[in-house]
């Protein structure tokens, strides 16, 4: 069987002889009149125009779609149908040349704490407001692998557009030991907070109706305290302090499992580090936080002063003052600061080398 190299056409460049809709199109006889040509033409241009067309896929090549992932690697010999349409269009260049690189950043700030923070609550809402329906659809184990798929997600879909930091723990890290400016930390940490507000008014409107019906029924039955903890309706937005657990055992909780987490984050940003790269971080660092969701929260565990604050001002609107538990509130805002400035002190002076040479990604295939 003979090789066919794909011929890619420019957007602007197609006529009626190559169009995508409804399957290649031949080409017009070399008998057919001009008159029936141009009739031709023109219908096609004023069916389908041409900026938002691209040429019809050349036999071997791959369709548009998931496969667009292949296209470029040197270790995959496929071709993938040229794109066309808002993708190529020339206004998105424009808004790419002039936006301010400030804007991406925070955008995806916002939405990479949003994806982390909705996917865990919506896992706990699930879970909490069935078993009161009496039909409990999950567990302790489906929360912990939404909270680290979550996380996996928001560094794959934004990580390549702000650094990838959710946590204003840290960007204070990247600060002290990356030196990460200063004057963008603001900015970062009010982007992140936003995104975990944001993130449980959405999981509060979805759930509304239950949750205010679980909370109705609790306080009818005289157990309003109930309300405001994890098995509570304010509990799946919110962290509550975990009955019979003092406030130290609280907090060796909550500094040991930052601590920890810290250290798997700064061994997959370490070049070095021969066991893991860029491709496996996200399911790296995900599977971490499911791993301290299912060790440490048997007295809650915060991880993260977006989620945390952020959660607690959305519980404040539909719950008030009683989302804010004083000495508890300050306790899971603030631990994993310096928790995490103790991880990451650990591995950069104990658990890394400078004096290593960067570690090998694999080798380039030759095209």
């Amino acid at each position: 069987m003979s090789n066919v190299t794909p011929i890619y056409h420019r957007a602007d460049e197609l006529s009626s002889e190559n169009s995508d809709k409804g399957g290649r199109t031949s080409p017009p006889s070399d008998h057919a009149s001009p008159v029936g040509r141009q009739q031709l033409h023109d219908h096609h241009q004023q069916q389908q125009p041409h900026h938002f067309q691209r040429a019809h896929r050349a036999p071997g090549e791959l369709e548009l779609g998931v496969t667009e992932i292949l296209e470029g690697r040197a270790d995959a010999q496929r071709k993938v149908a040229a794109t066309s349409g808002l993708s190529e269009w020339k206004g998105r260049h424009v808004w790419e040349s002039n936006r301010p690189e400030w804007v991406s950043a925070l955008v995806a700030e916002f939405f990479g704490t949003l994806f982390y923070c909705i996917a865990g609550e919506m896992a706990t809402a699930s879970y909490v407001l069935t078993t009161y329906a009496g039909n409990p659809q999950g567990n302790l184990t489906m929360i912990g692998f939404a909270y680290a798929l979550g996380i996996c997600f928001s560094i794959v879909v934004c990580a390549t557009t702000s650094g990838g930091h959710f946590n204003p723990c840290i960007t204070i890290a990247q600060i002290v030991f990356k030196g990460f400016p200063v004057r963008k930390a603001p900015a970062y940490i009010g982007a992140q907070l936003l995104g975990g507000f944001v993130a449980s008014l959405i999981v509060i409107a979805i759930w509304h109706h239950e949750l205010v019906e679980v909370t109705e029924l609790l306080r009818s039955k005289g157990e309003a305290a109930v309300v405001f903890s994890a098995s509570g309706p304010a509990g799946t937005i919110a962290l509550f302090p975990t009955a019979g657990r003092s406030m130290g055992s609280i907090f060796a909780n909550e500094f040991f499992a930052d601590m920890l987490l810290s250290l798997v984050i700064w061994a997959n940003l370490d070049g070095s580090n021969p066991f893991t790269g860029p491709q496996v971080a996200p399911y790296t660092i995900g599977l971490a936080y499911g791993v301290i969701v299912w060790g440490f929260s048997s007295a809650n565990v915060a991880t993260n002063t977006a989620r945390d604050l952020g959660s607690r001002f959305a519980c404040g609107v539909l719950w008030g003052q009683d989302c804010f538990p004083a000495k508890y509130s300050a306790l899971t805002a603030l631990t994993n600061i310096p928790a995490t400035l103790v991880g990451v002190s650990i591995y950069t002076f104990f658990l890394s080398d400078t004096r290593r040479p960067p570690a090998s990604t694999g080798e380039t295939i030759p095209q």
